[in-house]
């Protein structure tokens, strides 16, 4: 523990050590695992869950993780001491994970579909035209918002953040990213969970586009990356470990 006058270094031995100590008791559904690598400047670090546990967490680099996320390191210590939150906090953060056969490096999921080769093969549907909102409950570092705008039913445009008067407004745990996008659960499916706005037309519209077969192969060949960051998003919500994480950074020297 730490005494008046000494405060802990962020991603020191001791820093790592009283963040496990405090989140011993946090307990995620037992079918949730990751394996996360941070890298942040000199700094590399690593969390991992297991049976929806923490079972490591600690300083240095990470054997075969699925994800590994990087950072200016003001960031990070922003990030660690949940100052940091949101659609800002994943403008702040690069990917590096295994996306169809190849290492994507690039903005999280779901800023990582505009591009998509797979998606050429889309055809234009004139008149397809119109704007989604989206808002993930549970992301990363709190929930976020997300855009896409179709012209003519081709994807146009995608970013962080929200729109006024969208078409449709959709609103999931960000979980329904990788489900989705793995090809394991419908849109209808993902849904259950949430709930979808807008009038007729553009409902339907979306519903063509996200049935294309192009745009479903997209989708899929982004990668499962947002698996393990819907886990470390159901750890940020959950209130004992943001309880303990606040503590915790009030004991840290972020200077």
């Amino acid at each position: 523990m730490t005494t008046r006058g000494h405060r802990l270094r962020p991603f020191s031995p001791e820093w790592f050590e009283q963040a496990r100590e405090l989140t011993a008791g946090v307990t995620l559904p037992g079918d949730r695992a990751c394996r996360v690598g941070y890298h942040a400047g000199d700094e590399r670090w690593h969390l991992v869950v297991e049976r929806g546990r923490i079972v490591a967490w600690g300083p240095g680099p990470l054997d075969a993780p699925e994800v590994e996320l990087r950072f200016a390191p003001p960031d990070a210590r922003r990030i660690l001491a949940r100052e940091l939150r949101g659609d800002d906090a994943m403008r702040a953060t690069t990917v590096v994970a295994p996306a169809a056969g190849a290492t994507y490096v690039g903005p999280p999921a779901p800023q990582n579909l505009l591009g998509r080769p797979e998606l050429d093969a889309m055809a234009p549907v004139p008149g397809a035209t119109l704007t989604v909102a989206y808002h993930f409950r549970h992301g990363p570092f709190g929930d976020v918002d997300h855009v896409l705008r179709f012209e003519d039913g081709l994807l146009v445009d995608q970013r962080f953040g929200t729109v006024d008067a969208p078409d449709v407004r959709v609103d999931v745990p960000y979980r329904a990213i990788a489900t989705v996008r793995a090809g394991e659960a419908t849109i209808l499916e993902a849904l259950a969970d949430g709930t979808v706005e807008g009038d007729i037309g553009p409902l339907a519209t979306l519903a063509g586009i996200l049935e294309d077969p192009a745009f479903q192969a997209a989708e899929r060949a982004t990668g499962r990356h947002a698996y393990a960051l819907a886990v470390l998003g159901e750890l940020d919500a959950d209130p004992g470990f943001a309880t303990r994480m606040t503590e915790l950074a009030a004991r840290t020297a972020w200077t």
